[in-house]
């Protein structure tokens, strides 16, 4: 049986300030991402409204975008993947071997079934 990971992301787009962007940094999606691929298991991203995951602009600048986020820049399929997130109510948690969030001003937690 394949193990399943469902990874938590931001749909929150800018600070209180609306001139301030922000969004999910996108390493620490792709590091994980690769982590988990190459164990073989099958990831699913959900958002808390669905839809569109933002990408913080300072992540995918040099020296911090590295060969994984360019990877995933550069892949249609992977980025239409940020572009439609499930929202919360679209996914049963039980089907999932783990879950790990990655929410702007939260840090990364990895929880077990």
């Amino acid at each position: 049986m394949t193990k399943r990971i469902l990874h938590v992301v931001t749909n929150v787009a800018h600070y209180q300030d609306p001139t301030q962007p922000t969004g999910l940094w996108l390493s620490e999606l792709t590091h994980a991402w690769q982590v988990f691929a190459a164990n073989g298991y099958e990831q699913r991203i959900v958002s808390p409204l669905g839809g569109l995951s933002p990408l913080e602009p300072r992540s995918l600048k040099w020296p911090l975008a590295d060969a994984s986020v360019k990877d995933w820049l550069a892949d249609p399929t992977r980025m239409a993947l940020l572009s439609s997130t499930a929202r919360p109510d679209e996914i049963n948690p039980a089907e999932f071997d783990a879950r790990r969030h990655r929410l702007v001003g939260l840090r990364c937690v990895l929880r077990r079934r």
